[in-house]
């Protein structure tokens, strides 16, 4: 399972279409095989959202508050945790996922450059870096 946290690993909601796509695009390819993605994200204006419409995962929009993604993957998680999953790939670098330790083995997904939480880093299985180029590739239109 692919755990997509978009505020931490995009940068922001806030970004064109395309990019967006791109940079998903690029975190999918990076996790290789999953049974599932799923991007979580903090909305104030869910009239307003464009960000579900072109993210080419399961999205999860969530009120605006700290942390709200990060709690709402790691719920997400820890039900996937009851029906037998044990291997998590979070697109983070927010030290909240060592939470997943408990659950099974994580890696970590962090664009080149990234600042990582050393505790993050020190519980995930493997940190992998994602080149930034990667995330500026055109990416076709689903």
């Amino acid at each position: 399972m692919l755990l997509i946290d978009l505020e931490n690993a995009v940068g922001t909601i806030h970004v064109r279409p395309r990019i967006l796509r791109a940079k998903v695009h690029a975190l999918l390819q990076a996790a290789g095989s999953v049974h599932h993605a799923l991007a979580s994200y903090a909305q104030a204006d869910p009239a307003g959202d464009t960000v579900v419409s072109v993210l080419g995962v399961a999205a999860w929009r969530v009120a605006q508050h700290d942390n709200a993604a990060e709690h709402a993957l790691i719920s997400h998680a820890r039900y996937a945790y009851q029906q037998g999953c044990r291997t998590f790939t979070v697109a983070s670098a927010d030290r909240a996922f060592t939470a997943l330790a408990d659950l099974g083995m994580f890696d970590v997904l962090a664009w080149e450059g990234q600042q990582v939480a050393a505790k993050l880093e020190d519980r995930a299985q493997n940190v992998i870096r994602v080149a930034r180029s990667a995330a500026t590739e055109l990416v076709p239109v689903r």
